[in-house]
């Protein structure tokens, strides 16, 4: 089956711990979004694939909602301590390069799936975004938006799909997640 598929893809590449989710239990969260809004992680109104460039909360969840499926990935890494800032910025570049190569690979495997990937936080390709200068994204094919900014509570993603948000002391954990129809696949 090709839930199976994508998640030995998705552990082959690295994911710690992966699940299939129906895209109509995925939960949108106003204060979630209200989050990005009051500039927590720095990247408010900065980035492309970020509020508000991204679109108002109504309008993304009504695009998640065409989808039917989501494979939520996460990692985990290990800390010296709970202020490595250094290895949370190893870990979150780690991820992201897991997370492009599962999608070259469920690219190139199932080339007639439409699929939204989605990161955890703002998009790193570049070292400063375009938006900043009013130029469009030069790789919006690259490019993740972020869960967060979609407005999806991650903490009751991975509730819903049993993997734990916390990992243990001195560890980070990143969410992805690749939105998938199935029509037309097997």
């Amino acid at each position: 089956m090709i839930y199976d598929d994508l998640i030995g893809i998705a552990l082959e590449y690295g994911a710690v711990h992966t699940a299939i989710v129906d895209v109509k239990d995925i939960i949108f969260s106003e204060e979630v979004r209200e989050l990005c809004e009051k500039n927590y992680c720095g990247k408010y109104n900065t980035n492309w694939m970020c509020p508000p460039a991204i679109g108002e909360l109504e309008e993304l969840e009504k695009r998640v909602l065409e989808y039917e499926k989501g494979l939520v990935i996460q990692t985990v890494s290990k800390l010296e301590d709970s202020f490595d800032v250094d290895g949370m910025d190893r870990a979150r570049i780690e991820h992201f390069a897991m997370m492009n190569n599962i999608y070259s690979v469920l690219r190139d495997k199932y080339v007639y799936m439409d699929m939204l990937p989605m990161g955890a936080g703002a998009c790193t390709i570049c070292s400063r975004c375009v938006y900043m200068d009013c130029e469009p994204c030069p790789f919006p094919n690259r490019a993740y938006p972020s869960i967060e900014g979609y407005g999806i509570d991650v903490m009751s993603l991975v509730q819903t799909c049993n993997i734990p948000y916390n990992n243990g002391a001195n560890t980070v954990s990143y969410i992805g997640m690749f939105l998938f129809k199935t029509e037309g696949i097997s």
